[in-house]
């Protein structure tokens, strides 16, 4: 059984809007026996820092402070905070020798106008959500691995609404519900996908807290690409996984990261920057 873990983050690009206006869906999909590799590799790391590894990894580690004060962990916060990099790093060396493959969706939003932003939210969202999934149904169609499972971060009943609806019309019509996209690789039903998506709690599930790095590392992957910054210790933990992207290295663009809108400057300036700065 093939399952893929899944995360989202936004963030702000280069054309002055007020509010984030770039959406980020992705995630890494793995069988059964591969993802019994990844827990182990996780908890191995966490218990050098805590024998019982009954703690969390996030991308935005300060985001648990409040998590490790309830829990009467503060002096394992601190020491994890200040070695991020390091258990990051091992974290993204070990699960290079996993079978994994990484998809993700990047969308930019079509205004600078923060109304326009809000009001245009919910179908921006999704987009980048039914793009990733289209994306894994085609992965999906590749490997034909039997049944076919979503593991996603548990959203608010807004977005988790949206979701399922996006999943449901997936899975019976292979179309997208409010515009008028059908998938390429057909209706989920008929490629093993389980009839629902299932959600979980990133806290609680060591494989959501990877798929979370996975994210805010690809995050730091499209702000460099846009030239926000020089350079990001995302790029260098996605090196170290870079041929896990489907079609890399070659197709990595469409296969394994879908970007949106096409035929625009944001998508010349990802699609050409992505690559070189993965596999240069």
């Amino acid at each position: 059984m093939l399952r893929w873990y899944a995360d989202n983050s936004e963030l702000r690009g280069i054309w002055d809007a007020p509010i984030p206006d770039i959406l980020i869906y992705g995630g890494y999909a793995v069988e059964d026996t591969a993802a019994a590799d990844i827990h182990s590799i996780i908890k191995r790391i966490k218990s050098g820092y805590r024998p019982e590894a009954d703690f969390p990894f996030k991308w935005n580690f300060r985001d648990l402070s409040d998590y490790y004060h309830e829990h009467q962990l503060d002096g394992l916060y601190n020491t994890l905070l200040a070695e991020t990099q390091q258990w990051r790093t091992d974290l993204f060396r070990f699960i290079s020798d996993v079978d994994i493959k990484l998809i993700a969706s990047i969308i930019k939003c079509h205004s600078r106008e923060r109304n326009i932003l809000l009001d245009t939210r919910e179908t921006v969202t999704r987009f980048v959500f039914s793009n990733a999934l289209m994306r894994i149904g085609l992965l999906a169609q590749d490997t034909s691995p039997g049944r076919v499972e979503l593991v996603l971060d548990w959203p608010g009943d807004e977005q988790r609404n949206l979701f399922n609806e996006e999943y449901r019309t997936a899975y019976y019509l292979g179309t997208t519900a409010h515009y008028p996209q059908g998938y390429f690789c057909g209706a989920l039903k008929d490629l093993g996908f389980a009839d629902s998506l299932l959600f979980s709690c990133t806290i609680e599930s060591s494989l959501l807290q990877f798929s979370d790095l996975v994210v805010g590392a690809l995050r730091e992957l499209a702000d460099v690409a846009l030239g926000r910054r020089e350079d990001a210790l995302g790029i260098s933990l996605l090196r170290l996984i870079r041929d896990k992207f489907r079609g890399a290295p070659e197709d990595i663009i469409g296969r394994g990261i879908s970007i949106a809108p096409p035929r625009s400057e944001f998508y010349s300036i990802m699609a050409s920057r992505i690559p070189s700065l993965l596999f240069s």
